[in-house]
């Protein structure tokens, strides 16, 4: 009988080695791609909401004759990158409008002028959790100017949301960031 001599399979080091580096660079291009997805997502719960309050704000309009003002924000502290709860309160209450669910985001109407259809409605977020936040808005002036931002650090105007064609705030009557960063990834 001959001497038989097993032979041992198996990767080698290098084999493995190999094999966790391009890991490593598929994570490193896939994990701020899906963080920036995820803020698109976030931000996108804030026109929604805007728009959802601005077609209430028209119809409490239609049906009252004036516009709905918040008193206070909504959340009380602007959420960083979790959602919180909704919890309401008087303008958001008078206007029978509520989201579904948590929010990522603080929210604020303005009215002014009874008759004049002037409302702004704000949105406020850090979002990507860089202590700057995002600010979001919609503007609805026939009459005379709207309404500027209200919320503490607001970039929104009374002429309009961020408008990228002409560089400025310009924009009325559409949901939409107040500034050219807002909404922006740091990723």
């Amino acid at each position: 009988m001959g001497c038989h001599r097993r032979r041992r399979s198996g990767f080698t080091i290098i084999e493995i080695l190999i094999v966790v580096a391009i890991v490593g660079i598929l994570a490193a291009i896939a994990i701020p791609s899906f963080l920036r997805y995820q803020l698109r997502a976030r931000s996108s719960e804030a026109v929604t909401n805007i728009a959802a309050i601005a077609v209430a704000q028209k119809a409490h309009f239609a049906e009252r004759g004036f516009y709905v003002s918040a008193a206070l924000p909504v959340p009380a502290a602007i959420p960083g990158g979790a959602a919180v709860a909704f919890t309401g309160g008087p303008g958001f209450d008078e206007l029978g409008w509520a989201p579904e669910g948590r929010v990522y985001f603080q929210y604020l109407m303005s009215a002014d002028d009874v008759g004049r259809g002037r409302f702004t409605i704000e949105a406020a977020s850090d979002i990507d959790i860089d202590g700057e936040p995002s600010f979001f808005g919609y503007v609805e002036h026939s009459g005379g100017a709207g309404i500027d931002g209200r919320l503490p650090g607001s970039t929104c105007v009374g002429t309009g949301v961020f408008n990228p064609g002409s560089g400025s705030a310009s924009s009325t009557g559409a949901a939409g960031p107040c500034d050219g960063q807002s909404g922006r990834s740091v990723f």
